[in-house]
């Protein structure tokens, strides 16, 4: 089951976002992954293609001036009571229109998951997750560390 934004939501008539997966720009999101993100480098083109079609929902936003895809956020979850935040960014030459808060805001403020229980991890931009309610973890959350081991980048 996926969730998507029933239309898509303009921001200072320049940015569009939208849950619908046939916006996405997939090669754009595969390259930011593969060479930007220092949590995404390990991961094969394959398995970047996959854990976006894996994903309960998907948010991505384009700039309607230039028709460049600038910002995306994905989520994993039971459709429940349960969801994981992955994949959130915001290309650099997009970055400064509050486009990262917008990204965070759709997809877990005004989504179906709402009311979920939301989890993530993050080296960085603490600050834009603790407006959103996320905190350190309590007592009740137990991880179990990456089995599958990075392989060397070419």
């Amino acid at each position: 089951m996926t969730a998507e934004l029933p239309e898509p939501i303009k921001v200072d008539d320049r940015f569009e976002f939208s849950s619908d997966r046939d916006r996405l720009d997939t090669d754009a999101i595969i390259r930011f992954l593969s060479n930007d993100a220092y949590w995404g480098q390990w991961r094969s083109v394959a398995d970047i293609r996959d854990s976006i079609d894996g994903s309960w929902r998907v948010v991505g936003c384009t700039d309607s001036t230039t028709g460049e895809f600038v910002a995306f956020a994905r989520a994993i979850s039971d459709g429940v009571t349960v969801a994981y935040l992955c994949d959130v960014f915001v290309v650099p030459a997009a970055r400064g229109h509050g486009l990262g808060k917008k990204l965070v805001d759709e997809m877990i403020e005004r989504g179906p998951g709402a009311h979920f229980r939301w989890l993530l991890h993050t080296d960085d931009a603490h600050g834009l997750y603790k407006q959103f309610g996320f905190t350190e973890p309590d007592s009740t959350v137990l991880e179990r560390r990456r089995i599958r081991p990075i392989p060397p980048r070419p």
